[in-house]
């Protein structure tokens, strides 16, 4: 089934996803990108270089030059963006599995909105006539990598020891040099690209290798990548796997003090810790709509720089760039490390939360979620329906917007009860059904 939101649209290759649908789709994008010429990137995957190759010539047909950057990260891609103010497209299937792919769209370093997406989906009829001779070219190489190193300082992490498993992924072209540039004490795993040796997604696989390596190089921490580069899991120094919530909090608790705002946005979804940390620090918590370019306009709306989604521990840090960047969480983290030491991966808030899914026909799912409203008439109802039960203690139920599924999102400082809290919601939404 193919899969079209803000983060993009997905599918199986050749399956779902046809050849048909990438050149509509890449046709539109060139209809709503106003530069002249698009940049264009992909992740790892097999099928990237031959989707590369549609999207270029869609592109190509639609009168605009193309900038092709090969195989980057898509916070790399999204920098570029910003920096030349121009559009782009990133090929991949973000944290889907090997064979999934598609395409993710940016404008001048952002991420599309749902209005734009819409127009992207269905172009219209009749387009402008091309107008000279477009081309395409091969990129320089991002400078991306140092960017970041002359941010935070060549050498300013020396001696923390890090392991990274960046699973054949596109941070194999960044994370590994940028990190060798601060000076940690390095060990790398999964370092040949398009080879997988875990589940794409690191919040959904247990990172034995990752874990063991921690633990056997008595390392500080260890970080594991997805295919595109934006999604970041933490393993602490006793080979513990952190929650993407929990390193969001982390991050976020490490970069305040040092802003004038003191304020965040995180998606509907995200652990109550953030709003602990940034209470303390007399900032406020403001809260979007799911979905990273959702976070991003909220950010824009209060005038804030730090913002993230838990569930994929992505850090925003709109500073540098406008999209989860999972280099910069790393780098905050290990810059906490070396300043105060690897203890400090254990001085933020935590909850637990329980994320469970609920397959439902879509209108059965509108009943059953209007029944639940009508018991808590107080919930908030920014994304989905969020009841609070008690001091940091709720149930998120939200329907998909591509699938005929229920996502139910239990909190509670209890492990115990965020369980029992979510099982009981889903009960209830399939007794309500």
């Amino acid at each position: 089934m193919t899969i079209a939101t803000i983060s993009g649209v997905r599918g199986v290759f050749n399956k779902d996803l046809m050849e048909e649908d990438l050149l509509r789709y890449s046709k539109g994008f060139a209809v709503v990108a106003a530069s002249s010429e698009i940049l264009l990137g992909r992740d790892t995957r097999s099928t990237g270089e031959l989707i590369s190759r549609l999207v270029k010539g869609a592109l190509l047909e639609s009168g605009k030059n193309v900038m092709d950057y090969g195989v980057v990260s898509t916070p790399a891609l999204f920098r570029e963006s910003r920096l030349k103010q121009k559009a782009a497209i990133m090929i991949t299937a973000s944290h889907n599995e090997p064979e999934w792919n598609g395409l993710k769209f940016v404008l001048s370093g952002r991420g599309v909105l749902q209005a734009e997406l819409d127009r992207i989906l269905k172009p219209p009829k009749k387009t402008a006539p091309v107008v000279g001779t477009p081309s395409a070219r091969a990129a320089p190489r991002s400078s991306y990598d140092r960017d970041l190193v002359s941010m935070v300082g060549e050498g300013s992490c020396e001696g923390v020891k890090v392991a990274i498993d960046v699973n054949g992924g596109a941070a194999v072209m960044h994370a590994p040099a940028i990190l060798k540039s601060l000076g940690c004490d390095l060990t790398i795993l999964g370092a040949t690209p398009g080879v997988f040796s875990r589940t794409i997604d690191p919040t959904n696989d247990d990172l034995d290798l990752l874990v063991d390596t921690v633990k056997s190089k008595r390392c500080d921490v260890g970080f594991a990548f997805d295919c595109d580069g934006d999604r970041l899991v933490l393993v602490d120094g006793e080979g513990k796997k952190r929650t993407g919530d929990y390193m969001l909090t982390l991050a976020i608790k490490e970069l305040l003090p040092g802003l004038q705002s003191r304020s965040v946005v995180v998606s509907a979804d995200t652990t109550e810790a953030v709003d602990e940390v940034v209470s303390q620090m007399g900032g406020k918590t403001f809260r979007s709509k799911v979905g990273e370019a959702n976070v991003i306009s909220k950010m824009d709306e209060e005038h804030v720089d730090i913002g993230g989604e838990g569930s994929s521990g992505g850090l925003i840090d709109s500073r540098f760039n406008r999209c989860r960047d999972s280099m910069l969480a790393a780098i905050t983290i290990l810059r906490a490390i070396k300043r105060r030491g690897p203890k400090i991966i254990d001085q933020a808030p935590s909850y637990t939360q329980i994320r469970m899914k609920v397959p439902l026909e879509r209108k059965k799912a509108l009943a059953a979620i209007k029944k639940l409203q009508k018991e808590s008439p107080g919930a908030d109802l920014l994304d989905g329906l969020k009841i609070g039960v008690s001091h940091r203690t709720w149930v998120l139920i939200r329907l998909s917007g591509t699938e005929d599924i229920v996502r139910v999102s239990a909190e509670s400082a209890s492990a115990k009860e965020a369980q029992q809290l979510a099982e009981s919601y889903v009960a209830r939404l399939k007794r309500f059904s």
